[in-house]
């Protein structure tokens, strides 16, 4: 199911809801992504169930994002997350000026079904997601809520 990408600078950024990630757009630091998703989303009284379908969703909105451009970027990941349960991920993959690829490990390239494929994973992981391309800046991002109803307000 996809949307309109809502505003990803709801959140201040001195708030202790908001967390940003930048890294190399490469299929081996895809692990801190994972990681950090965990974090916001145990943070934020998901269940585990949630938690674990986070972890898979982030793979695939960040290996969507490298796949749409090859080589050399920055993948910037802003988790935003509110006291009722709503929780979205923004991916922003920007080139890299002036850096070489070599030594980079991109995702493998995602097309036709393999591209239809992501999309279903995402639908049935999360609540919403869609993507956007705005010159040689490409955005993807995914609206999670969680099950639970027992949550404290911090």
């Amino acid at each position: 199911m996809t949307s309109a990408m809502p505003a990803p600078d709801t959140v201040g950024a001195g708030s202790l809801r908001r967390v940003e990630l930048s890294l190399a757009a490469d299929a081996q630091m895809l692990f801190l992504a994972r990681m950090t998703g965990a974090a916001v989303a145990a943070r934020a009284d998901f269940e585990y169930e949630q938690v674990e379908d986070l972890r898979l969703a982030i793979d695939e909105l960040c290996i969507g994002l490298m796949s749409a451009r090859p080589g050399a970027a920055r993948l910037t990941l802003l988790f935003v997350w509110d006291d009722q349960g709503t929780l979205d991920v923004h991916g922003t993959l920007t080139p890299e000026e002036g850096v070489s690829a070599n030594g980079r490990h991109p995702a493998p390239a995602v097309s036709g079904s393999s591209f239809e494929l992501s999309e279903r994973i995402l639908d049935a992981l999360v609540d919403d997601h869609g993507v956007e391309t705005i010159g040689e800046v490409h955005r993807a991002w995914l609206r999670m809520r969680a099950r639970n109803t027992s949550r404290d307000v911090d």
